[in-house]
This record gives structure tokens, sequence and C-alpha cells, in this order.
């Protein structure tokens, strides 16, 4: 029963991400874009190591599933791990076919890091947070 409910919940996640709208207008107080329509962002060192926009993505997607989960049955009490479920994902991604790992990628906030550094990340990530 449980390993349905964390089904319909990623479902859920999945859907709801894949009907965002990309293309909308840039909301006021945000960056101009440039000559190519672009918007220019500033940026970030904290987003030129891998291993911290790994762990940018998985933050993002815990929020959102916790926001999917939460919203089914507000009074109840919600205990997930945004990690394992996220690594979960992302190991069947490496199955997928194109379309598939497409969403599951869209859905983990995959579009900062780069399709063959994903995996070695998680590596990376999964031994600091194992370490002693």
């Amino acid at each position: 029963m449980q390993a349905l409910v964390l089904l319909l919940c990623i479902g859920a996640l999945l859907g709801h991400s894949s009907c965002q709208n990309p293309a909308s207008p840039p909301e006021e107080g945000s960056p101009d874009p440039d000559s190519t329509g672009a918007l220019v962002e500033e940026e970030d060192p904290f987003f030129k190591v891998p291993v911290n926009k790994l762990a940018a993505a998985v933050s993002n997607f815990g929020y959102d599933l916790y926001r999917v989960r939460s919203s089914t049955s507000p009074t109840t009490n919600v205990l997930l791990s945004p990690l394992s479920v996220a690594t979960a994902l992302s190991a069947l991604s490496l199955g997928a076919e194109q379309r598939t790992e497409s969403i599951i990628h869209r859905a983990l906030y995959y579009d900062l890091i780069s399709s063959p550094d994903i995996h070695g990340t998680y590596k990376e990530l999964l031994d600091t947070v194992t370490a002693p």
C-alpha cells in the first residue's frame, strides 16, 4: 500500500512538472532579457560545483514532493526522504527511454546539471552524506 501511495505521489509530481509553462513572460523584478530574448541571470559561485547543483535540485524536488503529498491530506504528518526518492528515480532514469528520462530529469530539476555528470555527482554526494 505504501508503494502505491509513493507511486501516486511521484506520478502527481511528474504530471505537475510537465504541466508547467516554461514560455511564460518574465515576472516583474526578474532579470532583463538580453538581445537574444533569453533571461540573463547573475552567476552564483555556489552553482559552479556539481555536487551543490545536485543538492539544490534534490532540495527543490523534495519541496515539490512534500507540497504534493501534504496537499492530499493536510492534517496528517508527512515524513519522506527526498534524497532517497530522487536517487531511486535517478537510477530508474538510467534504463528509461529518452522521453521518460527527460520527464524524470525535468521533475528532479536536473536542468542545471549536464547528463553525463548526474550519476557521478550522485556518487560524490552519497559519499559525502555517508562519510563518518
